[in-house]
C-alpha cells in the first residue's frame, strides 16, 4: 500500500468542465451552493454557515490528503472551462468507513456530487458525473460504483438512470442517518 497522501488525481475535462481537486481557496464558491437551501435540499446537510462549510472542506482537504493507493476520498471542484465559476463539487470514495448506511466492498467506489441551481437542467450534471464515472473506472480500477439518492430527488435519480445506474438497495426513512426524514435509494453501476 502507498503511503497517505502519496496520490492526488489529475484534473479532469469534458467539453464544458474541469474537473479539479479541491483547495483550501475554493471556501468561498462553494459556500454559494452549499448554502443553498435548494441546493442542499437532497444533500447530507441542509444549507451550511461559513463556519460549517469551512470545516465541511478542511475534513475534505484531510480525508484527501490521507487518501493512499488502495483507499481514498477525494473532492473536486467543478468549474465551467469558459469562466473558471465553480459551479458544483462532486465527491469520488471508498474509504474504510464508508459512510451509513450500507457498507461498499473495497473494489467499489461511491459518487457523489452537487450543482448550484442556477446551472440545474442544462446537463452539467451529467457531463461531471460521467467524467468522475470514467475516472473511478479507469485511474482508479473500481468495479462498481455506488450513488446514493433521496426518493423524492427526480432529476438525480434521472442522471444516475442515464448514465446506466440500476436500483440496488432501498432505504426507508427509519435508515435516514442525516435526519432529512426521507426514503432514499443506493444505484450501483457494473463495469462492463
Amino acid at each position: 500500500m502507498a503511503a497517505a497522501g502519496s496520490y492526488t488525481p489529475a484534473p479532469l475535462l469534458t467539453e464544458r468542465l474541469l474537473l479539479r481537486p479541491l483547495t483550501a481557496d475554493d471556501a468561498g464558491a462553494l459556500l454559494r451552493f452549499r448554502a443553498h437551501p435548494a441546493a442542499t435540499r437532497y444533500l447530507s446537510h441542509g444549507p451550511l454557515t461559513p463556519a460549517q462549510n469551512h470545516a465541511r472542506l478542511e475534513q475534505a482537504l484531510s480525508a484527501a490528503a490521507a487518501s493512499t493507493a488502495e483507499w481514498f476520498h477525494f473532492g473536486w471542484a467543478i468549474e465551467l472551462r469558459a469562466t473558471g465559476e465553480i459551479v458544483g463539487d462532486g465527491r469520488t470514495w471508498n474509504t474504510e468507513e464508508p459512510p451509513a448506511p450500507g457498507r461498499i466492498p473495497a473494489e467499489a467506489a461511491s459518487l457523489g456530487y452537487v450543482l448550484h441551481p442556477d446551472h440545474h437542467g442544462v446537463g452539467l450534471g451529467r457531463e461531471a458525473a460521467r467524467a468522475l464515472v470514467d475516472w473511478l473506472f479507469s485511474a482508479r480500477g473500481s468495479g462498481t460504483i455506488f450513488a446514493g439518492v433521496y426518493e423524492p430527488n427526480l432529476p438525480s435519480r434521472r442522471l444516475l438512470e442515464g448514465l446506466g445506474f440500476r436500483k440496488d438497495r432501498f432505504f426507508p426513512v427509519a435508515e435516514d442517518t442525516a435526519g432529512k426524514q426521507l426514503p432514499s435509494w443506493r444505484y450501483r453501476l457494473d463495469r462492463g
